[in-house]
């Protein structure tokens, strides 16, 4: 239809134009005559032709449909991706729930292990003053016992010069092969000085003098007089280490066991500890 109006204003003009130029040569007005038949052709190809079709309702509707489609499926992605966003929060804050749930489980399994242990230590202690106090018993029975003193021949006292050397001399004679001299001259040293601090040393040597002789029995009641009296002092691990030994020797394992054990537990840091410990492996 827009063509239709554009043609027919240029065919008027033709003929305006045509009227008013007589004075064209033939040539120019034969020419235009042609273009003209061509422009009247192509009026009457416009004519002919059919309109366009319009685009059909149900096709715009359809085209409606599509893009309120497109909009609800480009919804729906991003409903999906904030739910799958929110289930990986949620699994994440699940996997850190469970992470804390078994640190949780393994404080509790390690304080129940301690109460276990706390228990079977009360438990242990308990037998070990059982044990003990039969071995104070046995202990007392042997100090008890009448002790047949061994008849000494007379000697013409020597003279020290001083207590140290006193000391020195007899713990050489226990460590000499002579623990009989030794034992006389520690016993002499207690006797004439009684407040020495080298008393718990002279004891304790003496009670080793005791066991080098195999005199067990006396070893036990003397390494007892060094752990009563000086409980606190540097031989009094070393002492109760050599009870073990000693009732040992006399084949009492089960007294042995308790002074080994007693050891580690009155003084644990001590070198005498490690000892028993291992000794302890050993007869177990």
């Amino acid at each position: 239809m827009t063509r239709n109006v554009v043609v027919f204003p240029l065919i008027w003009a033709f003929a305006a134009f045509m009227a008013g130029c007589a004075v064209v040569d033939t040539g120019a007005f034969t020419r235009l005559q042609d273009e003209m038949m061509e422009l009247k052709k192509e009026v009457a190809v416009l004519r002919t032709s059919p309109p366009p079709a319009p685009v059909p309702a149900a096709e715009r509707a359809d085209a409606g449909e599509i893009q309120s489609l497109r909009k609800s499926f480009a919804d729906t992605n991003s409903d999906f991706d904030r739910v799958r966003s929110d289930q990986l929060a949620a699994t994440t804050r699940m996997d850190e729930a469970r992470v804390e749930m078994q640190r949780i489980t393994a404080r509790q399994d390690a304080q129940e292990r301690a109460v276990q242990e706390i228990r079977g230590n009360a438990d242990r202690m308990k037998e070990i003053e059982t044990r003990l106090a039969a071995l104070e018993e046995r202990i007392g029975k042997l100090g008890a016992a009448p002790a047949v003193a061994p008849v000494r021949a007379p000697d013409s006292p020597r003279e020290w010069k001083s207590p140290e050397e006193m000391y020195e001399v007899a713990v050489g004679q226990v460590k000499g092969g002579n623990p009989k001299k030794g034992r006389e001259t520690l016993s002499d040293f207690a006797v004439k000085y009684p407040d020495h601090k080298l008393i718990p040393n002279a004891l304790y040597w003496k009670g080793e003098a005791f066991y080098a002789e195999k005199d067990f029995e006396n070893a036990i009641l003397t390494f007892q007089d060094v752990v009563d009296r000086y409980p606190r002092g540097e031989k009094a691990a070393d002492a109760m280490y050599k009870q073990g030994l000693s009732f040992l020797s006399l084949n009492d394992k089960k007294n042995a066991r308790v002074l080994l054990d007693l050891v580690q537990k009155k003084y644990p840091k001590s070198k005498a500890a490690e000892m028993a410990k291992k000794k302890l492996k050993e007869i177990r």
